[in-house]
């Protein structure tokens, strides 16, 4: 006789923290309730009071190390919900018991900016300066024929020159930032939503086959952006180097896009019959991903969702296995110079996945 399964939450079953069964309860015993609450009215009401708890705690957290403390307090979520305009115009009206007021100034009491001063002058010609020592040092290494230094991948070809960190900001760029966690060490994950072409990291993480192939959802993307260019530099690297085993990866430079390099990685596909194994190449897929960023030096790096496109993986799996992988990886390392992981998503439905589970993930 097979075992009984433990019996699942509706929480758990729609993928959120918040418990659906009281809210559902909630509901139906409100006042102005109708004859009828669905189940759904619960769980997006769960889910949309979980995403909101979890931005105000974000933000609360942000001014609680502004201001030097290790604790939230009811004035750090005052400080939060303020200066957030969106928050700001949501919550309006609600009062937060012991979080005191906001200062009111009057405009013309504030001091005027009348031009730069001295000494911002001084700093912009101290930083002209600077660039132009920069420029004729480029110049004498040209002059002297001296080439940059060759730094190796992990199971991969050569790449020329040292990583030009590219600003990991995403201000002025299509992409919403949704959730972000630091780790203990100062690593910091945070969960965006938009098109991975605008994403600005060092490296950009592109899950492709044995043979360097752009077909997949994120190759297509990355190849009408990089253009012609791009497919010709992909074409050349493919014919020194192949991705033979799954979890395999290579570096290579991305000509016309907003990141220095791509990095490739033969993701697993999911099969059934066979969990356990799949979990395990792909986290030896996100370990090898980390490790030949971290060789070549890069900062930041952005991770689309490998292997739950078109390789089949449940999202939930892959978020849970590869957010393992991260944890376990900056946990074993004694010194990285990897500082950002961008978790690049399109749709809502692994938004909410990797929102959830970067607050579940236990360090």
């Amino acid at each position: 006789m097979a075992p009984r399964k433990g019996r699942i939450s509706r929480s758990t079953r729609a993928g959120i923290i918040f418990p659906v069964t009281r809210m559902h309860r909630y509901l139906k015993a409100a006042p102005t309730a109708t004859t009828r609450v669905t189940k759904g009215a619960a769980v997006y009401l769960a889910a949309v009071a979980e995403y909101l708890v979890a931005e105000v705690l974000e933000l609360s957290g942000n001014a609680a190390r502004d201001n030097r403390r290790t604790r939230i307090i009811p004035r750090h979520v005052l400080l939060a919900i303020a200066t957030d305009e969106e928050l700001n115009k949501l919550l309006r009206g609600c009062v937060i018991p012991q979080g005191g007021v906001l200062p009111s100034i009057f405009p013309f009491l504030l001091p005027k900016s009348s031009g730069d001063s001295p000494d911002q002058s001084s700093a912009v010609s101290s930083r002209g300066s600077s660039i132009t020592k920069a420029k004729s040092a480029g110049q004498n290494t040209k002059a002297t024929g001296r080439k940059p230094a060759l730094t190796k991948g992990l199971g991969s070809f050569t790449i020329h020159g040292t990583p030009k960190s590219k600003a990991a900001a995403l201000k002025g760029t299509a992409v919403t930032t949704l959730s972000e966690r630091v780790l203990i060490r100062g690593q910091k994950l945070t969960v965006v939503q938009g098109n991975i072409i605008n994403i600005k990291a060092d490296a950009i993480v592109h899950p492709t086959s044995t043979s360097l192939s752009m077909s997949g959802e994120v190759g297509h993307a990355l190849s009408k952006a990089g253009g012609q260019e791009l497919r010709d530099a992909l074409s050349q690297a493919a014919k020194i180097k192949s991705l033979t085993n799954v979890g395999d990866v290579v570096i290579t430079d991305a000509p016309n896009l907003s990141a220095s390099y791509l990095i490739h990685v033969n993701s697993p596909t999911w099969n059934a019959a066979a969990q356990d194994q799949c979990i395990s190449e792909l986290d030896k897929a996100t370990l090898n991903i980390l490790s030949l960023a971290d060789e070549q030096g890069l900062t930041s790096v952005a991770l689309p969702s490998v292997s739950s496109g078109n390789a089949g993986f449940p999202k939930q799996t892959a978020a849970q296995t590869i957010l393992a992988a991260l944890s376990k990886y900056f946990r074993q390392t004694a010194t990285t110079k990897l500082q950002q992981v961008f978790f690049v998503l399109y749709d809502a439905e692994s938004v909410n996945v990797y929102t959830t589970e970067l607050q579940r993930m236990v360090e």
